[in-house]
């Protein structure tokens, strides 16, 4: 009942309704006696009354119906009106159960298209690593059987041109599986210190040729909830990315903080930052920007090929997480480093 007050054009109807009663009332009473101005009188209230059960039924019977597509829509239930009878609920309920199929349908051929292509990238992948690898081999055993240092230089440049291709393939195949919905990712306690060591291990040797100094300030206690493997891997994209544009004797700082919202993890370094026009493409694919440090020139840096970002960004959008870019200031204003802020939401936003 209350539902149907709420309503706007049902509060307008009753009252049209009862001052059409009150005018039918009084002529009544004017032009005949008091009466038939009592019978009037009740015949309109009569009226409103059977009115207002029509509309409360009518009302129920489209509660149940959107109760209906709600359960279907959030709980996988078979969505049907077999029970609807003749009227125009029944054509509408009848237009829904066909659109609805319609969309089950759809739903269905999208899932198995979506599988195939996983399946069909995974077998590209296979293809390609295998005579990578096997290049790769030959490689280094021409190396070890030649003198000539030329030769060998030309060798380990071959070498690392092809491990920087099997990484570009890696990640070129997880992005696709991304945008396939093909990837399954954990919903479970991740520990953030635990996380930025495992992200950082791999690095810890260009770390330390590079004279790189990586600050850590982040309480043992820090956790969210998400997938570990693909967390680090997104959170070692984005360390990579502040290794190759912090220049010898730079620091990289890696800052965890949590709230009642989300567990935010920031990572600055003391590089050259970013060109303020740059900052809405930063995260786009084989994107390459500028700076000051120009690692890109290299065909094997991976500053050369813009990916790690958009790698990095997809997987944490995946997770229901957010990141951005932006330049890190001092107070006068002036660009003294990226910052990259991260964000895994304990609650939909």
């Amino acid at each position: 009942m209350e539902l149907i007050l709420y309503n706007k054009h049902v509060r307008v109807e009753l009252a049209c309704l009862l001052l059409v009663g009150l005018l039918c009332t009084g002529i009544t009473t004017t032009v005949a006696n008091e009466k038939s101005a009592v019978i009037v009188g009740v015949m309109a209230l009569v009226l409103i009354c059977v009115h207002m059960g029509c509309i409360l039924w009518r009302t129920k019977q489209i509660a149940k119906l959107t109760q209906r597509i709600d359960d279907a829509l959030h709980a996988d239930t078979p969505l049907s009106f077999a029970d609807m009878h003749e009227g125009e609920l029944a054509l509408l309920a009848n237009q829904i159960d066909k659109t609805f199929g319609k969309l089950v349908s759809l739903n269905t051929q999208l899932k198995a298209e979506q599988r195939s292509l996983a399946d069909s990238l995974a077998d590209i992948s296979h293809q390609l690593r295998t005579p990578m690898t096997s290049l790769g081999l030959e490689l280094e055993l021409i190396r070890k059987h030649t003198t000539d240092p030329e030769v060998v230089r030309r060798l380990r440049h071959g070498e690392r041109l092809i491990d920087r291709m099997c990484w570009l393939i890696e990640t070129l195949l997880r992005l696709a599986r991304i945008d396939a919905g093909t990837i399954h990712l954990e919903q479970k306690e991740v520990q953030v210190a635990g996380l930025i060591c495992d992200a950082l291990r791999p690095l810890e040797v260009t770390l330390d040729l590079a004279d790189i100094t990586v600050d850590q300030q982040i309480d043992a206690h820090i956790s969210f909830k998400g997938d570990s493997a693909w967390s680090c891997e997104a959170l070692q994209n984005v360390l990579k990315n502040c290794l190759e544009h912090t220049p010898a004797g730079g620091t990289i700082t890696v800052h965890a903080s949590e709230d009642t919202l989300a567990c935010r993890i920031v990572i600055t370094d003391t590089g050259s930052g970013f060109n303020e026009q740059e900052l809405p493409h930063i995260f786009e694919r084989f994107y390459r920007g500028t700076s000051l440090v120009d690692t890109a020139s290299s065909p094997v840096n991976p500053t050369g090929v813009g990916i790690g970002l958009s790698l990095a960004q997809a997987l944490i959008y995946a997770q229901g997480g957010r990141i951005r870019a932006l330049n890190k200031k001092d107070a006068n204003g002036q660009v003294i480093g990226a910052c990259f802020e991260i964000a895994f939401y304990k609650a939909t936003v």
